[in-house]
């Protein structure tokens, strides 16, 4: 019986960790995504403004129009903008027809993210329930492990796309998108303008550091809950 309990509760906290990671990622992307800040830096860096032939603030206007449309705060993506010196309108049907897939996929993700969630409480609650206050000691353990597996993905990645970023940033478009919307004119359109793939280079490596720096506190978190809470005590089940 012991033994038993003992494996449910690892199966539990490894689940737990898991969701816990997942929802961390989730919560990157959406943190980076929609930072102002990494925009106006990032049209910089690449002199973006030049490149589409807009005024800087112009430019970062039509991005906090598209991030709200992304959010849902705006109905549509009928912005205009002077570019190279004509009032028009900044997308196309293309680009506006792309940036609908792109709202569905944040809308999705914002209710997995829910899901994941509800499913992390309940999970912790059944944990509890079966080992109380060793409780971080188990979630710890499950950390660990997970947090080396996922070390070694990351490596990988990073090597990956360091490698040919092209190419993998292609697969990504095509398992969450199905259609071409996404491949964009970057000679026409002004969207690919913006945001080109040094850009979304960027992107990705910030993610993974925002993603990467909230697992390492939180792994010394629970380091230290488990050593503080459980006390190295065991904890008899059954």
């Amino acid at each position: 019986m012991i033994v038993k309990s003992n494996v449910l509760a690892y199966v539990i906290s490894t689940t737990a960790i898991f969701l816990l990671i997942v929802v961390f990622l989730l919560t990157a992307i959406e943190l980076v995504a929609f930072d102002t800040r990494f925009y106006r830096n990032e049209y910089r860096k690449l002199d973006r403004p030049t490149a589409i032939g807009i005024s800087e603030e112009e430019l970062m206007e039509v991005t906090r129009e598209l991030l709200g449309y992304i959010k849902g705060k705006r109905p549509d993506l009928n912005i205009t903008a002077t570019i190279k010196g004509q009032e028009r309108p900044v997308f196309n049907q293309r680009e506006i027809d792309h940036m609908i897939d792109v709202r569905v996929l944040f809308e999705r993700g914002y209710i997995l993210r829910t899901i994941l969630v509800i499913a992390l409480f309940l999970s912790l609650l059944v944990l509890y329930y079966i080992v109380r206050m060793n409780i971080f000691r188990y979630l710890f353990r499950s950390f660990v492990f997970l947090f080396i597996f996922l070390f070694v993905v990351f490596g990988i990645l990073y090597i990956l796309i360091n490698m040919d970023f092209t190419r993998y940033w292609g697969y990504f478009h095509y398992i969450f998108f199905d259609n071409d919307l996404w491949q964009l004119d970057p000679r026409a359109d002004v969207l690919i303008q913006m945001v080109p793939e040094k850009f979304f280079y960027d992107m990705v490596v910030r993610i993974m550091v925002y993603f990467i720096t909230g697992v390492v506190v939180m792994g010394a978190l629970l380091g230290y809950l488990s050593a503080r809470l459980s006390g190295g005590k065991k904890y008899r089940l059954g």
